[in-house]
């Protein structure tokens, strides 16, 4: 054999690929316009002072809208 993929494998990788953006395509949506509407949750939390109370708060705020913008980073990018 010489290891060079037969065309309905060609077809059927691409079909793949195809299907795993359509299933990931949402995902990505709300992952991106949440990096974007997330800082707004910054803005109480900043304006009332970070207290010891509200660090964790704030470490979980971050540490989703790193997650977010991570996972939406390849929106539309077509």
């Amino acid at each position: 054999m010489s290891g060079i993929p037969s065309t309905s494998d060609s077809v059927a990788l691409d079909l793949a690929a195809t299907l795993g953006r359509v299933a990931l395509e949402p995902f990505e949506t709300l992952a991106f316009w949440s990096a974007i509407a997330l800082p707004l949750a910054y803005l109480p939390l900043l304006a009332s002072g970070l207290g010891g109370g509200d660090l964790p708060l704030f470490a979980g705020l971050l540490a989703l809208h790193v997650t977010a913008l991570v996972l939406g980073r390849d929106h539309a990018q077509d």
